[in-house]
């Protein structure tokens, strides 16, 4: 990354954090609960270190991210090749390595990506479930009063007694693989960045998460995690698709939690395009 791009330092927000002084920094455009740094930091053991800041914010707090467990995650999976190294955590938030390479613009194959799946699925599981209803009631929550009409109280009530069980047991997930959030590095491996929602649960939830970020087709995923994981691509593929409106779902209030936080109506406009489609299905 080219040092011009990085800020002045009296645009910084820190100098100092969690015992390192910043010699560089520069905000990471991204996701709605990220709002994280890219920093380049000095330390008194070692060489100058490319961290990222993940803050604790009123936004990773409306979205359910515990900074704390994406730090226990990610240190318990440290001689995972594919995850960032943790460096150091505050109550303020988590530093965590900086991967060099390229924010991939596309889903890689559905082959590849169905093997990153799994590799993932075989971690160890975290002491924390991802729980579909409290995470959305959670969206719910930040939502604007004036954004909760009928329309949108009639889908709640339609997902919330309509939770699927898969009857698969629980595994390591990643809940955002999108190709969005893979780094292929210089070498060409890929590397997956943002475990903030990592977390232990339904590996078809996961797997239905990453059908949609990645617009893949159900069975041609199915058939390749089958490949990789075992198990029957027909029931693998069946308890996908009855995530994948629950997907929606979450993905609507996420828009429209995202919508009221920030105050910008193109998040309200993906909301309200969910909501269309989900009270049309």
């Amino acid at each position: 990354m080219p040092g011009s791009s990085f800020l002045q330092p009296d645009e910084w927000p820190f100098s100092r954090i969690a015992g390192f002084d910043v010699l560089n920094a520069r905000p990471v455009g991204g996701g709605l609960s990220n709002r994280c740094w890219q920093l380049v930091l000095q330390s008194s053991s070692s060489s100058d270190v490319q961290a990222v800041w993940r803050p604790v914010s009123p936004a990773s707090q409306a979205f359910g991210v515990n900074r704390h467990h994406e730090y226990q995650l990610l240190s318990a999976i440290q001689s995972c090749p594919f995850a960032p190294n943790p460096i150091a955590q505050t109550p303020a938030g988590i530093l965590v390595e900086w991967i060099e390479g390229n924010v991939c613009t596309h889903s890689p194959s559905p082959a590849v990506l169905m093997a990153l799946q799994t590799r993932i699925h075989r971690l160890p599981l975290p002491g924390w479930r991802l729980a579909v209803r409290q995470r959305a009631e959670q969206y719910l929550a930040a939502i604007s009063p004036a954004d909760k009409g009928e329309e949108l109280a009639s889908v709640c009530a339609h997902f919330f007694s309509h939770i699927p069980q898969s009857g698969f047991p629980d595994t390591c997930c990643h809940h955002d693989l999108g190709f969005y959030n893979l780094i292929q590095r210089p070498g060409g491996e890929l590397a997956v960045i943002d475990w903030e929602y990592a977390a232990a649960g339904d590996p078809m939830l996961d797997l239905a998460l990453t059908v949609q970020a990645n617009h893949l087709d159900v069975v041609t995923a199915a058939q390749h995690y089958c490949r990789y994981q075992g198990g029957d691509p027909d029931l693998v593929s069946q308890a996908v698709q009855q995530w994948l409106p629950w997907c929606d779902f979450l993905a609507m209030l996420w828009y429209y939690a995202g919508a009221n936080l920030w105050q910008d109506d193109t998040y309200r406009i993906e909301a309200k395009a969910l909501l269309a489609k989900l009270i049309a299905a």
